[in-house]
């Protein structure tokens, strides 16, 4: 039986099947060896703050080492060489003056240090510091804002004095406080003179051969408040918190990969189920000469496993290209890259995988060829496999179960109580539940849809139309099975595409409803204020609105006020009421009461409005006289409100304010128009990647449609010689084959688009809770992927047009 599946497979049409499960083993291998190599290369970069440590001591918090600490670890036994590092805020100014932030946050200053093979950082252009004024600049920094070896760089001292300092060399840092902020380095005199702190936040020491790590480590952190830890400790660490960056990225790649799994799926059950309908009497003929039906169950599972073996070999090896291929485009997130590493799990897990879906998938098919009759072969015609099963009570019943549980999950995130997260995961179930009722309905389905796409086709291009029509309606089972494949890809896009767009117009909506204003002056240092001058410097300079806010804490509750030119924000705040956007931290209704706390003082306030806007001026915004009676010591603001004069040009209102903050280097300003901008296109670099990802389920799919109408194909020869005969000619019988493909590529994308237009709607209301979500839909965006599918599937059905023309 072996020996007849492999001089089958010679005749079967099993390529494109192979194909697919190329295409999903290459996905799910090169994502497991993705992960291998990000997080290899993030333990490497992240490991060097580590290298030759055996020994280190690590301060608490924003805690600081005596140097009692270094000389202990220096007059130690066991160890060699020891240093202590230090690490302080040192704002960076860019060459127009303006602050260098990564994330809103400023950057770090750290010492130079005195033992070479100790230092957290790598020398790669020039040299380090060696006297005051002398500088290093991290070379992510360097390059980002064009400086250079011999070059001068401005930074933020105590107090907001400006220092220059000349770059003497260009330094890569990572694992210890930054790697991914501005750090200058500097000596260790020049750092304290700068930031006026002192103390180390961690003494690292290199050991003498033969001494014990974990006895140094005891010894150095003997009656201290800090963190001893041994060098292969502190490498855990570093690595670990590395691996978080990769988290999110990593499940996200991991889901799409199982879709293509799944899709991969669809295909196999499809293309196995026509050809063991068409091979009915070749496998009637086998029992007639002997075979059992044990046997013709296992030539079908023998013919499958050499599909999923040559499938997992050969996708393993393209695994490793799209392994590469990612790594490459990590570096654009900011991730590291580094040569690909091969671990046994992904050489198993793959084909494994790939190997289990094939096998699975032959299954159904290859009982129901064992159940043949040797009588069949006597039979005059061979039966369609169009006489696929209807659905039955079973299909149906499980539908139905699914589509209740489904519903279920989803009204219960609509309704959650919880939080945003656990709301949309209860959504997303909802729709995993809805959407396998879905497909379990789809052979029902798919006939009434498809006639209704082809309804003025037929009456527009005449016979060839209604053939398709007729063609794909009358295998419904094979038609659902086929358009599944585009509905899982198609849909997951359009879900995707609703979620970005929906928040991005919903957050456009809170921004101009709560703030109309240009600019918002923040502080550039976490815990620090906007000095109170700022605004009435600010509004002298011409900017006719300059509205401080001041904050305070309440508990859990940020409580705001807005002083001068108070008509910015959203709602009227009068003395004795509080206003409450509906997305902060405090659950109220208008006309209710809430009380602040604030130590010994107490405010019985009334809810005047709650509002649909951002919580940026606080979770309860009320009015100064009150905010001065709760907090009485609060002088400077939280942040500055800003609106330019009519008529000024942006260019020259933002040249115009860096000129009034000069004075302010640690007053940062925040343009909102970039903010959009910068929104919009993290949104659309969102949407490309989904896209992206998405391309290898719908290439499958693709093939999917293809496969199917190549074995139909076959499978319908004696019907295209009739109406060739009949006087139909080739190109009509052509174009009959490509509208049956369009048929099914739109009816699955267009099923995929509404699916997830809904599903995507109701996961961004469940997400935005109390903030009421404004729809919006991105039709270019989704008219591209359904016009991409139908001409992705038209193409896949120019082979077989090709055949079936030659009738």
């Amino acid at each position: 039986m072996l020996r007849t599946a492999f001089t089958g497979l010679r005749a079967r049409r099993l390529v494109p099947t192979l194909v697919a499960v190329v295409l999903a083993v290459a996905f799910v291998a090169g994502t497991l060896i993705y992960r291998d190599t990000a997080q290899a290369a993030l333990y490497d970069e992240y490991a060097r703050a580590a290298r030759n440590v055996g020994a280190a001591v690590t301060a608490r918090d924003d805690g600081r080492l005596e140097p009692s600490v270094l000389d202990r670890a220096r007059a130690d036994a066991g160890v060699a060489e020891a240093d202590g590092r230090r690490a302080e805020r040192l704002p960076l100014l860019d060459r127009r003056g303006r602050l260098v932030t990564d994330v809103g946050q400023p950057g770090y200053g750290i010492n130079a240090g005195a033992v070479a093979r100790l230092r957290p950082f790598d020398v790669r252009t020039g040299r380090v510091p060696q006297t005051g004024g002398e500088a290093a600049l991290d070379i992510r920094t360097a390059e980002r804002i064009t400086v250079s070896v011999g070059d001068e760089i401005t930074v933020v001292g105590a107090g907001e004095r400006r220092q220059r300092l000349r770059v003497v060399g260009l330094v890569e840092v990572t694992g210890f406080r930054g790697g991914r902020t501005s750090t200058v380095v500097v000596t260790d005199a020049e750092l304290t003179r700068l930031t006026g702190a002192d103390g180390y936040r961690e003494v690292v020491a290199a050991l003498k051969p033969g001494a014990d790590a974990a006895a140094v480590r005891d010894r150095l952190g003997s009656g201290l408040d800090a963190r001893a830890r041994t060098g292969i400790q502190l490498r855990k660490d570093l690595a670990k918190a590395a691996s978080g960056q990769l988290g999110g990225l990593l499940v996200g790649i991991g889901l799409f990969a199982l879709v293509a799994v799944l899709v991969a799926g669809f295909v196999i059950v499809n293309t196995f189920g026509i050809l063991m309908a068409q091979r009915l009497r070749e496998t009637a003929l086998l029992r007639c000469v002997g075979a059992g039906r044990g046997q013709v169950f296992r030539l079908v599972l023998a013919e499958a496993v050499l599909v999923g073996l040559a499938g997992a070999a050969l996708g393993t090896g393209l695994g490793v290209l799209v392994a590469l291929l990612m790594s490459r485009f990590s570096t654009a997130l900011g991730l590291p890259a580094g040569d690909v590493v091969l671990s046994p799990l992904p050489l198993l897990v793959g084909p494994g995988l790939g190997l289990l879906v094939t096998v699975g998938a032959a299954v159904a098919p290859a009982l129901r060829a064992s159940r043949v009759r040797p009588m069949a072969a006597l039979r005059a015609a061979v039966p369609e496999s169009g006489s696929m099963r209807r659905i039955t009570l079973v299909p149906a019943a499980l539908a139905a179960l699914a589509a209740l549980a489904g519903t279920a999950l989803t009204v219960a995130g609509l309704r959650g109580t919880g939080g945003a997260l656990e709301a949309m995961a209860l959504v997303m179930l909802g729709g995993i539940g809805n959407f396998a009722a879905l497909l379990l309905l789809m052979p029902r389905l798919v006939g009434p849809v498809v006639r209704a796409l082809g309804w003025l086709p037929g009456r527009l291009f005449g016979v060839p139309a209604r053939m398709a029509v007729a063609n794909a309606a009358r295998h419904p089972a094979r038609t659902a099975a086929t358009t599944a494949t585009l509905l899982i890809g198609v849909g997951l896009m359009a879900g995707g595409g609703t979620v970005a767009a929906t928040a991005n117009r919903t957050a456009e909506a809170q921004l101009n409803k709560a703030f109309p204003v240009d600019y918002l002056l923040t502080p550039a240092v976490p815990g620090e204020l906007v000095p109170a001058g700022v605004a009435g410097e600010v509004r002298a300079a011409g900017f006719p609105v300059a509205a401080p806010v001041k904050q305070g804490q309440a508990g859990d509750v940020l409580v705001g006020t807005v002083g001068a030119g108070a008509e910015v924000f959203a709602a009227d705040v009068r003395p004795g009421t509080a206003v409450v956007p509906a997305a902060g931290q405090v659950r109220a209704t208008a006309g209710s009461t809430i009380e602040l706390v604030a130590g010994d003082r107490r405010l019985r306030l009334t809810v005047a409005a709650v509002v649909q806007s951002s919580s940026l001026v606080g979770d309860a915004v009320i009015a100064e006289a009150d905010f001065a009676t709760l907090f009485p010591d609060v002088r400077d603001d939280g942040l500055v409100l800003v609106k330019a004069a009519p008529g000024l040009s942006a260019a020259a209102a933002r040249q115009r304010l860096d000129e009034t903050l000069a004075a302010h280097p640690l007053v940062q300003v925040a343009d909102l128009a970039e903010v959009r901008d910068e929104r919009n296109a993290e949104i659309g670099q969102m949407l490309a990647i989904i896209a992206a990802l998405l391309a290898f389920a719908l290439v499958i799919a693709v093939i999917g449609i293809g496969n199917t109408l190549s074995l139909s194909v076959l499978e319908r020869a004696r019907e295209s010689w009739l109406v060739r005969a009949l006087g139909l000619t080739r190109g009509q019988l052509r174009a009959t084959l490509l509208a049956e493909a369009l048929l099914m590529a739109l009816a699955g994308a267009l099923g995929g688009v509404a699916f997830g237009v809904l599903y995507g709607w109701l996961a961004t209301k469940a997400a935005f809770g109390a903030v009421h979500p404004l729809l919006s839909v991105p039709f270019g965006r989704l008219a591209g992927f359904v016009a991409l599918a139908a001409a992705a599937a038209v193409l896949a059905a120019v082979l077989p047009a090709r055949r079936a023309a030659r009738a």
